[in-house]
């Protein structure tokens, strides 16, 4: 599997992207995804790949909240590309890794299916399929 990006959940994004900015960051347009009460935008610099990540509603529960309040804002997962979903599943289960958040189509990847996935050595890893 290749890497598509690193997550990092931000409590403000707008001013996350003035400090990614200034560091040479280009930023596409800002995404809401509603499902998920949160606010995306995906950055690139030298072929990297980020995803700025906040809650929308901050009166809701969000994916970012317990890493925000516990530590701040923090790079907190890597996305990787599939080919085949279902296969990468089954093999990363057998490495040890377990479903936390189960297959759902993402507005932020025009409705391609992601995972998240965890592994108490790696941490948390997001498959979205290619």
């Amino acid at each position: 599997m290749k890497i598509d990006h690193i997550g990092y959940a931000v409590k403000q994004i707008d001013r996350a992207l003035s400090s990614f900015k200034k560091l040479g960051f280009q930023f596409y347009h800002m995404i809401e995804d509603h499902d998920r009460n949160i606010k995306i935008i995906f950055g690139e610099k030298n072929n990297y790949r980020i995803e700025l990540v906040c809650p929308l509603d901050k009166t809701k529960k969000s994916p970012v909240d317990a890493y925000l309040s516990k530590i701040g804002p923090t790079p907190y997962h890597i996305c990787y590309q599939s080919a085949n979903l279902e296969v990468d599943i089954e093999n990363l289960k057998k490495q040890g890794f377990r479903v936390i958040i189960d297959p759902e189509r993402a507005v932020a990847f025009n409705g391609k299916r992601v995972v998240f996935m965890m592994n108490i050595g790696f941490g948390l890893m997001e498959i979205v399929e290619t």
